[in-house]
């Protein structure tokens, strides 16, 4: 009685010298898989490269995963809406901010260039500061169309200038800051200046009428604690989860403003070319099927007599269908090879040519370790199901018939 390993062994050592034995049969089946893989491998490499280059910039893009409030003042935040909201799964950032009107200041350099600038309540996990420390205490970031306006570099002087009407007289505060840093160009498209929470409540309180410290000018007395806010700055964490968050929050009533169309069109594409290549697909392995059937059935026309005697000295069922399978996975493994080198000469090809037109880090065609696994999964299903059929129909064969006839 022989053991299920030394079977094993048998089908093994049979397997690879009938494939050697008509090797070229089986280059040719391991060519079909290949022609079928490779340009898909490709394709299935373009639409994550330019697609997913697309994608990735624009979820890069804090611009592209804001969500704006309507600025007409009608709700009110606290503590505790802030609290919860920054809970949400679909919440990158989010912190209070106050009345439009207040954001607005004058700033003069220590040249005399003059502009009218917005101010950001910004903190830690801002997407606007890229990497970057909050400014502290006496200190601000500057986007790049400010400093550029301002004319003004990190480390250099600013002076901010308010101006109000109380009691039928215009008053004046001017405070120095220092320019902390400056965003990069695509962090932030406007003219802006990132300043610490404090700083804008302190404004507002002291147009409000207010008494504050530091901004030289008399009040009608202390401004009462900050405890709820009319407006927020809110980043999604994705650019998948933009329109969820705004939907919850309009579903709350609270209007708001997103890019929701640029980056449905973005996520359109992907869906539109995911469904073409998905078609491409299916007709790409049902051709590819529909020869490897033809080759199973060739086989077992030949090989009729050979799969008598294999019967004949006692193989059963399950190893002739296993036979068959065996050389379908070496025919898969080597056809998988021959796309994969085939697939990584065309994405250097593809990089190469559109590299000018590409940031670092980033590829036209790329594809990742485990899509590679996915890809030999399907090469594997490709092979085995022809010859689980041309298996199960060499197992048919009547050995004594057979036998007779020759």
């Amino acid at each position: 009685m022989r053991t299920p390993r030394l079977r094993a062994r048998q089908l093994i050592r049979l397997a690879a010298r009938e494939l050697w034995h008509e090797r070229s049969l089986a280059l040719c089946a391991a060519c079909v898989v290949a022609a079928t893989l490779a340009p898909l491998l490709t394709l299935w490499g373009l639409e994550q490269g330019v697609i997913g280059t697309l994608i990735n910039r624009q979820n890069r893009d804090p611009v592209m995963r804001q969500v704006l409030p309507e600025s007409t003042g009608a709700h009110r935040f606290d503590a505790a809406w802030f609290d919860a909201v920054g809970r949400w799964p679909e919440v990158a950032f989010v912190m209070p901010n106050t009345r439009a009107i207040a954001n607005q200041v004058d700033f003069v350099t220590e040249g005399g260039k003059a502009a009218r600038i917005d101010l950001l309540p910004t903190s830690k996990g801002d997407p606007l500061l890229a990497g970057m420390a909050p400014p502290e205490h006496g200190t601000l970031l500057l986007s790049a169309a400010a400093a550029a306006r301002l004319e003004t570099s990190p480390g250099q002087s600013l002076t901010l200038v308010l101006e109000r009407q109380r009691e039928a007289r215009t008053e004046r505060a001017v405070l120095s800051v220092r320019v902390g840093g400056v965003l990069s160009q695509t962090g932030y498209e406007g003219q802006a200046a990132l300043v610490p929470l404090p700083l804008l409540e302190a404004i507002q309180a002291w147009r409000d009428g207010y008494t504050v410290p530091g901004f030289g000018a008399d009040g009608a007395g202390p401004a009462p604690p900050t405890s709820v806010y009319p407006l927020f700055r809110l980043y999604a964490s994705s650019i998948r989860e933009v329109e969820p968050l705004a939907r919850r929050l309009e579903s709350e009533g609270i209007a708001v403003y997103t890019r929701a169309r640029e980056i449905a069109s973005t996520l359109g594409l992907q869906r539109n070319l995911r469904a073409v290549l998905g078609m491409i697909a299916v007709i790409a392995v049902a051709g590819a099927m529909m020869a490897l059937v033809a080759m199973q059935l060739s086989t077992l026309r030949r090989k009729r007599r050979d799969y008598a005697v294999l019967k004949l000295v006692g193989h059963g069922r399950d190893w002739l269908i296993a036979l068959p399978c065996a050389h379908a996975i070496a025919v898969a493994s080597m056809g998988s090879v021959i796309a994969g080198v085939i697939y990584l000469a065309a994405a250097e090809a593809i990089n190469a040519y559109y590299a000018e037109h590409l940031g670092a880090g980033e590829k036209a065609v790329q594809l990742h370790a485990g899509e590679f696994g996915w890809a030999f999964a399907g090469a594997l299903v490709v092979s085995v199901l022809p010859a689980l059929w041309g298996g199960s129909r060499a197992a048919k064969v009547e050995a004594a018939d057979e036998l007779r006839e020759t």
